[in-house]
């Protein structure tokens, strides 16, 4: 039997695809900045305000697309964000000719735009598919952004080799208007992704069993009764963002400043680490499924990631043959508490409404660390002339993240009892 005559399958297919565009769209200007600057005769900290725009309207934006989540058709916010990544992919060579001005405003659009996916793709996984099943879509759809990951390098550098930069925007600007015909149709012709419980679909039936095994799990699989248990899981995805995207903005500057590594071999090495990621992530769902919740099991990654944090600072460039692994693994310890608690957790106020508004809030909580971190990271290193410092910040964060994952297992605790 075909697996993607299923329709749960069909639609974890279309919800990674959906989302492997998103990544394709948001990384290309990332990817292509130097070559922007180059070509255009921009200042770098003028292009980097781009960028800062575009992360910032990203982590805002997270919160207005997860509240509009739960309150309209979640199709049509994602079919919206495709047709308008579409757009500012395809302005931003204009743009970047025409001045910082106008390509501030273009990558400010095109986050906003960005935030536009998340938060309806787990709305509309959540409402659909039974607890295991969405955990696996969230695995699946976090597996096809680091795909996407790989694959923005290759465009970038075959663009940028045969024809110019300016390629690697319009080749992913069709890439999103060819993903909105195929999001429209499939809309239209099979409800494949239909979110109205109201009807009874083919997913309905298929899951209907594990919907009823779930509800029998036990206490972990049910939402807090209280917000106030989220907020020390919100403090530590802070802290875990700020490790994530700052050990993949600053690795490559790692790796040169402590090892020797020549610039090229550096920036191959930090492509490299979504294939790390990926094994992380398929680790962190046996780890939840072996300790019961998905705060239990982030608390052992941010341990693993302590140790390796600590390991860095000890050894503190003593070793590439030492140092890569030991980077590769805290990055990837990061990734896996990121699909945990910013993917998996949400799945749990499937049936409260607020889906949408929790996985939003979760994920901009990412991108709040990860604006603090990549300045930060810099400066702390520039101000006392080395990564030393920074080492130990990243395990006072990890430090700080433990701590919070154990009270909130406490009020979580607390609660049940009570």
């Amino acid at each position: 039997m075909n697996p993607f005559k299923k329709p749960s399958t069909r639609l974890v297919a279309l919800c990674s695809a959906a989302y492997f565009i998103s990544y394709l769209t948001r990384k290309t200007y990332e990817a292509s900045i130097l070559s922007i600057c180059d070509d255009t005769g921009l200042a770098r900290t003028a292009a980097g305000l781009a960028g800062t725009a575009a992360v910032a309207l990203y982590g805002s934006g997270q919160f207005v697309t997860g509240w509009l989540a739960d309150r309209i058709d979640p199709r049509k916010i994602v079919l919206s964000a495709l047709l308008l990544t579409a757009v500012c992919n395809a302005a931003t060579p204009f743009a970047a000719a025409a001045g910082v001005g106008a390509l501030i405003v273009v990558q400010a659009v095109n986050g906003f735009a960005q935030a536009m996916f998340w938060p309806p793709l787990v709305k509309i996984l959540a409402a659909r598919l039974s607890s295991e099943r969405y955990r696996g879509g969230i695995f699946a759809v976090n597996v096809a952004a680091n795909i996407a990951i790989i694959a923005v390098f290759a465009l970038v550098a075959g663009c940028v080799r045969f024809y110019g930069w300016r390629l690697s925007f319009g080749a992913v600007a069709a890439s999103a208007l060819a993903m909105a015909a195929v999001w429209w149709r499939c809309g239209r012709d099979d409800g494949a992704i239909e979110c109205n419980r109201r009807h009874s679909t083919a997913i309905d039936l298929e899951t209907e069993c594990h919907q009823k095994q779930s509800a029998t799990v036990g206490n972990n699989e049910s939402p807090p009764s209280s917000a106030f248990v989220l907020v020390p899981v919100a403090l530590a995805i802070v802290c875990l963002g700020a490790l994530r995207d700052g050990i993949e903005a600053w690795a490559p500057t790692i790796l040169s400043d402590l090892y020797g590594l020549e610039t090229s071999k550096a920036v191959f090495s930090v492509a490299l680490l979504p294939i790390f990621a990926v094994a992380s992530m398929a680790a962190a769902r046996a780890l939840r499924r072996r300790l019961g919740g998905e705060v239990r099991a982030a608390l052992v990654l941010f341990a693993m990631g302590l140790t390796c944090a600590l390991a860095l600072r000890i050894l503190h460039g003593a070793s590439l043959a030492a140092g890569l692994p030991l980077l590769a693994l805290l990055s990837a310890a990061m990734h896996g508490a990121n699909l945990l608690l910013v993917g998996e957790l949400p799945g749990r106020f499937a049936t409260t409404g607020h889906v949408g508004t929790v996985s939003g809030a979760l994920n901009a909580c990412v991108y709040v660390g990860a604006a603090i971190s990549i300045y930060g990271f810099a400066a702390l290193r520039e101000h006392f002339a080395g990564w030393l410092p920074v080492f130990g910040l990243w395990a006072a964060l990890l430090t700080l993240a433990l701590a919070l994952c154990l009270v909130a297992l406490h009020r979580r605790n607390s609660e049940h009892v009570a």
